[in-house]
């Protein structure tokens, strides 16, 4: 007899664990129930299911301290016991949890999907249990290990994504992508993996090598972002005297920023007037090709350029980088976890 599949599944609210009551949508504990009721109401599919509930919040109100909280959880379990884990969060800062696992856990055996939903279960058009279900068969199925997230966009298309290239939702409609391209999609086939030379190949996903991921026992905020628009006045924001190590400048699509400013508005000034800082610079797609002046500018004033990483996996490395002992965190920064770095794959990789 075949042996019924065993899934972990973390249940952390968002909206895939909400309710809508008086117009007002906000996490309730019996949506875990209803997210299995309907899953088996609608599939034959025998699955053990071990549910464990880290905490049951909103994702917008999600800290580093709930990503340490998830990691723990799941370094607590002999996950060699189990066929996945499936962890059912919340859209908004879906991202930044789905990068967070790979800086927190070795690569695993088994496959690790997130999954999450743009309306809440038993909503008109929610694609909640469209989503669970997918993840169950990708995990029974595919078998794939790693960290992935599996989500139905506005297209009625499953995507399956790296957990740390996936960007955050946009706001029209609910639609997440990868930076890069998505792994592939998911349907009645199963994987159709994209095109991408950009993407790993799956023999690489199926063999992943031993990460030795370091140890983070504690966030202690001491990372800050700020995204490049015209006119932001950089003289507003006072790091001298805040216990801040790193500053992620998110620039402008080919790595430059202003660096002419008048009043405020230079970032080259604001590197040079806060020197006790790290600055690190995304995002770039080959340092050592052409960079326009401002590019130049600002690398010599001593930014440290990212290349070919997303907005959201880098925010979330920095702030694991920060917190652990045993890498520099800039050395951290420049050692790749789970495939976050988007670059071609040369003939010979794909080759195996």
């Amino acid at each position: 007899m075949e042996k019924t599949p065993k899934i972990l599944l973390l249940l952390t609210g968002g909206t895939i664990g909400s309710a809508v009551n008086d117009h007002c949508i906000n996490v309730d504990s019996r949506r875990g129930d209803d997210l299995l009721s309907n899953y088996q109401r609608q599939n034959n599919r025998q699955i053990e299911f071990e549910i464990v509930r880290p905490f049951n919040i909103l994702s917008e109100n999600a800290e580093p301290k709930h990503w340490l909280h998830l990691i723990q959880t799941l370094q607590s379990h002999r996950l060699s016991d189990y066929d996945g884990v499936i962890i059912a969060h919340g859209s908004d800062t879906l991202p930044y949890t789905a990068a967070a696992l790979a800086y927190g856990l070795n690569n695993p055996s088994l496959p690790i999907v997130l999954v999450a939903a743009n309306y809440a279960i038993g909503e008109p058009n929610s694609n909640a249990i469209t989503n669970f279900a997918a993840a169950i068969d990708f995990i029974c199925d595919i078998k794939l290990p790693g960290f992935y997230v599996l989500y139905e966009n506005s297209d009625h298309i499953i995507y399956v994504h790296l957990a740390t290239r996936l960007q955050e939702a946009d706001w029209l409609k609910d639609d997440f992508t990868s930076f890069g391209e998505p792994l592939g999609v998911f349907d009645q086939r199963g994987l159709c993996c994209l095109p991408s030379p950009e993407n790993p190949t799956m023999i690489k996903l199926y063999h992943p090598s031993p990460d030795d991921v370091p140890l983070v026992k504690m966030f202690h905020h001491e990372v800050l972002a700020l995204r490049a628009y015209p006119g932001l006045n950089y003289a507003v924001i006072d790091l001298q005297k805040r216990p801040i190590r790193a500053v992620l400048h998110s620039l402008y699509h080919c790595g430059s920023g202003n660096v002419c400013g008048e009043n405020g508005t230079s970032l080259l000034a604001f590197i040079k007037n806060n020197p006790h800082l790290d600055h690190y610079m995304i995002s770039y797609k080959n340092i050592h090709g052409d960079l326009y002046a401002s590019c130049q500018e600002l690398i010599a004033a001593g930014a440290i350029p990212l290349e070919n990483i997303s907005f959201e996996a880098a925010v979330t490395k920095l702030n694991f980088a920060y917190n652990q002992q045993e890498w520099l965190p800039l050395n951290y920064m420049k050692r790749e976890f789970f495939f976050e770095f988007v670059r071609a794959t040369t003939e010979n990789e794909c080759l195996g």
